[in-house]
């Protein structure tokens, strides 16, 4: 292949042109409506051995389905037909060259029907790999020079002015930047801001932060102006005093939230507007769903469709009876728990979903409640309560086990249930429903009481390898022993609650949204397809450490310093404007503040 692209396909080009390539992916890679999946379900079958899959060619000289492989292979050895249309991924392929080619105006044709099959689903485009833009083109003409990050580089660290007491942000910083997805996000520049003046989008100021963290100065950044965005949008953050890191933490994650979300609202009724004008104009044009492609009498693609239609009426009616398959592939789709959630980059990388079940002692109705949550505090107290398990918590995994542990709330706490239709007592479990990619656990260290503050400095071991399976609400029901015969048919019931934490702890999970509530027979509707019981079976619950904070000092007199993964295994310690390298070991050793790790493996919707 030259530097101009395929010279057999330009060939190929004078003598077809783009007809063949834009029919046969319509209707048969594409799909772009009712009707070309149609066809394609009933015609697009290998013609040596009648199989429709997994992988077919179809070759754009003639009509001919082959399967990869022998039976492609074999057409092209006869007819020395050279150029064939995978139609799994809609790629183009060359005999000639051996292999897979690109050309830019059969990659447009193939994005306008991607498009066009997406708004006849009505579902969103699926992933694609990406292909730069023209200024993106243009932008890397100019600057040819590229920067090869190597194990050492210092490409991402920059260290933090202290502007007076502000060590607590600087922190938070250093974490966000280090947050892979999200520096991801930024550096794609995927952020459109719609508002009149960028100078007050707080949005816009955190893209920028990433851009001067991995332009590859090393001087230490001063972050005055995104301190002065927070105390516009959060007041109660306002001045220079010493702050708590966890506050400042979930505050910026809220008004980014809120950003976002008007963002993407503007943004969305953009283009919900320029959608309704252009498909006003071309409602007229689409009566029939071909409308697009005038063909000419006899040519090879009318030919293939007809080909198409005739075998649609010779098949036997037994051959549509996959067809219904397709309603209940929707019922097997588990319900959105948080059906509130917006789907801004916040709420991709740090919502979760936080289950809690409430049940009756005396009718065993279960009232389940599930919350929207950024992070999860955890109580590093005794714990007080009647089962025995008094001591404080030594690891990160005894607070897990804590907080998940079924409580009795006892005579004291009564609930109305609806289905008694009086206050009975109850117990109450919390677990995760679903989990975000990046899960933030805040150590509760800092006591506060009407007699004394004071911080819990007691060590608490958290691992760099964590496995949330054993927390999850599916492992949690499936441990649990149900003492009725018909336990699975329980009565679901409406309780009112607070949410007290497990065991008396005040256990808290600082939410993103709106909660939704639902009973045993919601659950069971959501989770009983065969489609989500896979999806639970193989999901994957293990996370990487990424970040730590640490507070050293006493609540009146403290600092805080940061531990962040740069690289595999390479990580540096963050105190203000001063980086230096650390090994894990000393990150393990540290006393633990807020610990951030990130999913390990991703499923991608």
């Amino acid at each position: 292949m030259g530097d101009v692209g395929c010279s057999h396909f330009a060939t190929y080009i004078k003598e077809f042109g783009y007809d063949s390539f834009t029919v046969v992916h319509a209707y048969f890679s594409a799909c772009i409506g009712k009707e070309a999946r149609r066809r394609k379900a009933l015609s697009c079958l290998c013609h040596k051995c009648g199989g429709s899959g997994p992988q077919l060619f179809s070759c754009l000289h003639c009509i001919y389905f082959g399967c990869k492989g022998a039976h492609i292979n074999e057409h092209y050895k006869l007819t020395k037909h050279f150029m064939a249309l995978e139609l799994c991924y809609g790629m183009l392929y060359c005999y000639q060259c051996r292999d897979f080619i690109y050309n830019s105006e059969c990659q447009a044709i193939a994005e306008r029907h991607l498009r066009r099959e997406a708004r006849s689903l009505n579902k969103s485009l699926s992933w694609r790999p990406w292909s730069p833009s023209k200024l993106e083109i243009e932008l890397l003409l100019k600057n040819p020079k590229r920067r090869h990050v190597t194990a050492y580089s210092s490409i991402g660290l920059r260290g933090l002015l202290n502007l007076g007491s502000t060590c607590f942000m600087n922190c938070i910083v250093q974490a966000l930047i280090h947050t892979p997805l999200l520096r991801d996000y930024f550096l794609a520049e995927l952020h459109e801001c719609t508002s009149k003046t960028a100078a007050k989008c707080l949005v816009c100021e955190v893209s920028r932060l990433f851009q001067e963290f991995y332009s590859g100065a090393r001087g230490p950044l001063s972050l005055h102006r995104l301190l002065h965005l927070i105390w516009n949008h959060a007041r109660h953050l306002a001045g220079y005093e010493q702050q708590d890191a966890h506050e400042f933490f979930i505050a910026t994650l809220d008004v980014l939230h809120r950003h976002c979300k008007i963002s993407m609202t503007e943004l969305a009724a953009n283009v919900a507007a320029a959608a309704a004008a252009e498909k006003s104009q071309q409602q007229p044009q689409n009566q029939h769903s071909n409308a697009n492609f005038h063909l000419p009498q006899g040519s090879l693609q009318q030919q293939l469709l007809q080909q198409s239609t005739s075998n649609a009426q010779s098949l036997p009616s037994t051959t549509t009876g996959a067809q219904p398959m397709a309603p209940n592939a929707t019922n097997a789709t588990p319900a959105d728990p948080n059906p509130a959630q917006c789907n801004c980059i916040i709420d991709q990388i740090f919502t979760g979903g936080l289950q809690s079940d409430v049940v009756c002692q005396a009718c065993n109705g279960v009232s389940t409640t599930i919350d929207p949550f950024w992070d999860i505090s955890l109580d590093l107290g005794e714990s007080s309560n009647s089962q025995g398990y008094g001591g404080p918590p030594k690891s990160l995994i005894d607070c897990l086990e804590r907080f998940t542990r079924a409580e009795h709330l006892g005579s004291s706490a009564k609930i109305k249930c609806n289905t008694c239709k009086s206050y009975q007592e109850s117990t109450k479990q919390l677990s995760m429903r679903t989990l975000p990619i990046v899960a933030s656990f805040h150590l509760k260290r800092f006591e506060h009481s009407s007699l004394i503050d004071k911080k819990i400095s007691t060590f608490i071991s958290f691992p760099s390898e964590l496995d949330m399976t054993p927390f999850m609400s599916q492992k949690k029901s499936d441990q649990q022993q149900n003492p009725l015969p018909g336990g699975a048919d329980r009565k679901a019931s409406s309780h009112s609650t607070d949410n007290v934490g497990a065991n008396g702890s005040s256990t808290t999970a600082t939410m993103a949204g709106a909660s939704s509530s639902q009973g045993d027979e919601d659950r069971g509707s959501n989770g009983g397809g065969n489609g989500s019981q896979h999806s639970r079976d193989t999901a994957d619950f293990r996370y990487s450490l990424y970040a730590v904070i640490n507070h050293v000092g006493t609540l009146d007199a403290g600092h805080y310093t940061a531990y962040v993964r740069h690289q595999k295994d390479i990580w540096v310690k963050c105190d203000d404007h001063i980086i230096t390298t650390a090994t894990l070991k000393q990150v393990l050793d540290s006393e633990g503040y807020l610990l951030f790790y990130h999913k390990k493996i991703l499923e991608y919707e």
